[in-house]
């Protein structure tokens, strides 16, 4: 779906900031998906996960959700995001979830600590949207990233989401 914003207003909003001004945009979220998690099943260093992100757009969200972006906060590792690429699934997360290959892409930017998944097709208003990546957890640490969330369309306005968190463990000696 295509909106053309046709004023201008502040750049900051609550809970979310844009990245380029509306009057500029041709395509943005009337209302931004605010209901992004991360879910890692495992969560002892150096164990194989499925690091899952999950995004519900809100069913007036007035565009579809075509990428979402995780910027990883500075820490000493880079989070695992694995080799292999990633599965879909839509409908409310769930810890045995597998989904199907081919419905996203993912691309590691910025010194591999940004991730890029491009979602084809993009997911409708109304809808939750689970992505799985497979890798294996960093060491002990608690990792952070910055959630950006874009529209899809042309000159899509790029919302900031909240910040995304992961606690990894030692593993505990017996």
């Amino acid at each position: 779906m295509r909106k053309t914003a046709f004023i201008c207003f502040s750049t900051v909003m609550v809970g979310f900031s844009l990245d380029v001004l509306p009057s500029l945009a041709q395509s943005f979220f009337s209302v931004p998906p605010v209901k992004i998690n991360i879910h890692n099943p495992q969560f002892i260093e150096g164990r194989k996960n499925r690091t899952t992100i999950s995004v519900v757009v809100p069913e007036n969200a007035g565009a579809s959700l075509r990428k979402i972006v995780l910027d990883q906060l500075p820490n000493i590792d880079t989070w695992d995001w694995g080799t292999q690429p990633p599965r879909v699934y839509t409908g409310l997360y769930s810890l045995r979830g597998k989904g199907r290959d081919g419905l996203a892409t993912a691309e590691l930017i910025n010194d591999e600590n940004t991730l890029m998944l491009s979602l084809d097709p993009a997911i409708d208003p109304g809808e939750q949207v689970n992505v799985v990546m497979r890798g294996f957890n960093p060491d002990a640490s608690v990792y952070q990233w910055r959630t950006g969330l874009v529209p899809d369309g042309e000159n899509p306005v790029t919302y900031q989401g909240p910040i995304l968190r992961l606690n990894i463990y030692k593993y505990p000696h017996r």
